[in-house]
């Protein structure tokens, strides 16, 4: 049985209306006269995870979106702002970003030994988090939050209270995708992958996918996929305006125009297809320790990798057919005009197999036996028509 993963982010969420003791008691925390002062804060203050509110020497002071440490003025205008909200009967929205400490070390952003924490670099993604939300909720003209960062040996985490000064709605629930873009602005500004990501998509896109426009399938040294290359060309629907890899119009011949791409990556960017599985299996690692492996957190990385895969084998498809494109305008200038595909009911498989057939015969053909080869094709093919 595998080791459930502790995610290295954990959002819980919830609100509470104006007339419970928890938005009272946030108001009273705002007004101390420091976070760090002496005293204890109210236990039902958040009345949510109320133990980590137990020790206020390790609780940083207050910061909002343009404040990192609130002056006595500032305490006093977000107080005003709160006791606004209160009397016109908000919701107050309370969050609490929770961290796995070892996970924070291994980005650079704890210290275990020191006790030491870049509250600056949480500061940051607890601002792009709430902008996020606030965006998606449609509060950027009408909200303020102020929060906290607090320090436990076991979890560092950050409260957040929002409220509406005026208010502009009655129900406290949010989409669940805006908590899952709330967690996800935490998560990848700590992870910090722009780097590694970015070269996986160089990868994809200029390392295979442009070299390919540059590599035509018809010349000799490609001449093991050409049969293939043509197959997929003759079944093409005559509107060129269709030649795009994600028409539906494609789907029967498709997985022909993956296999194209299979046999171009398998000759010339082995080397490449082993980097970039290396790549995407650490970047989906990196997620599952960010995010844990719940049944609702698999949801977020366990597709990564095929994705990425799937995008690059339609970027080659394209790179195919924008060929094949080319391809069919030279033919059309030498005025030798396509013979579209009848496409007749085929059953499944008969033309990969074929096209194997025909690759097959190919190998170990003298480059005239195997234009002769496409000529007697293109003959019986003639023949066949004019039957």
């Amino acid at each position: 049985m595998s080791e459930t993963i502790t995610p290295g982010v954990v959002l819980k969420t919830k609100f509470v209306t104006a007339n419970k003791k928890g938005f009272e008691d946030y108001v009273q925390y705002v007004d101390r006269e420091e976070a760090k002062g002496k005293g204890k804060a109210h236990r039902s203050m958040f009345s949510l995870y109320n133990h980590y509110m137990d020790d206020p020497d390790k609780t940083s002071a207050l910061f909002t979106q343009q404040s990192d440490r609130l002056s006595l003025e500032g305490k006093q205008g977000i107080k005003s702002l709160f006791e606004q909200a209160q009397k016109k009967n908000s919701i107050m929205w309370q969050d609490v970003i929770t961290f796995d400490n070892d996970w924070l070390q291994k980005r650079g952003v704890y210290d275990s030994k020191s006790h030491t924490l870049d509250e600056d670099a949480l500061k940051q993604v607890t601002r792009k988090s709430m902008q996020a939300m606030m965006k998606k909720e449609g509060l950027q003209e009408s909200a303020v939050w102020s929060a906290a960062i607090h320090y436990n040996t076991d979890n560092i985490h950050i409260h957040v209270a929002t409220v509406e000064p005026n208010p502009t709605r009655e129900r406290g629930k949010r989409k669940p995708k805006t908590l899952d873009t709330m967690k996800g602005e935490v998560v990848n500004g700590l992870l910090d992958r722009a780097q590694e990501r970015n070269h996986i998509n160089s990868l994809i896109r200029d390392h295979m996918v442009n070299t390919k426009k540059e590599n035509s399938s018809t010349k000799w040294r490609n001449r093991e996929m050409k049969p293939l290359f043509l197959d997929v060309y003759n079944h093409l629907p005559q509107d060129k305006r269709q030649w795009h890899y994600g028409y539906q119009i494609l789907n029967p011949i498709r997985s022909k125009i993956d296999e194209l791409t299979t046999r171009y990556l398998n000759k010339y960017h082995p080397k490449d297809m082993k980097q970039l599985h290396r790549k995407l299996d650490l970047e989906v690692n990196e997620l599952k320790q960010a995010y844990g492996d719940g049944p609702k957190d698999k949801k977020r990385y366990q597709h990564y990798k095929q994705n990425k895969i799937d995008d690059l084998y339609k970027r080659m498809g394209n790179a195919f057919l924008q060929e094949m494109k080319t391809y069919d305008n030279q033919r059309i200038h030498a005025h030798e005009p396509r013979h579209f595909s009848s496409h007749r009911p085929v059953p499944p498989g008969v033309h990969l197999q074929q096209s194997f057939r025909r690759i097959q015969r190919s190998m170990g053909q003298t480059y005239e036996q195997f234009m002769n080869d496409l000529d007697h094709q293109k003959l019986e093919r003639d023949i066949e028509r004019e039957r």
